[in-house]
């Protein structure tokens, strides 16, 4: 079993995207998780969860994987879906935030 986990300020991610713009965003996020992080009444919570659940799926896999081959959406039930270069993957993450951090974590079986 192989266990990633990370955790950062929302704050940071929402001072990214004001800095650097959508650039940023295209660069870490796939226009479907920037579609669902974006139909929330503040997208940061969100966007940051997910860049937590993306940041520990690569943990897992030891720096093997760019943040950007990593992909997280939702199911029907709005259980958290990893997907890798596109591809369903075995990997479970739990994500959670609160009002000023966000965390994920990543389980490989």
């Amino acid at each position: 079993m192989e266990v990633g986990i990370d955790i950062e300020e929302i704050e940071r991610i929402e001072k990214a995207h004001k800095q650097f713009g959508d650039r940023f965003l295209r660069r870490v996020f796939s226009e479907e998780e920037l579609n669902y992080c974006f139909s929330r009444k503040n997208p940061y919570p969100s966007l940051c969860g997910r860049f937590c659940a993306k940041e520990a799926v690569v943990k897992v896999y030891a720096g093997k994987l760019l943040i950007s081959d990593v992909k997280i959406v939702n199911a029907e039930s709005g259980k958290p879906m990893v997907f890798i270069r596109n591809k369903p993957s075995d990997i479970a993450v739990s994500i959670s935030h609160s009002k000023h951090y966000a965390t994920a974590v990543a389980v490989k079986p």
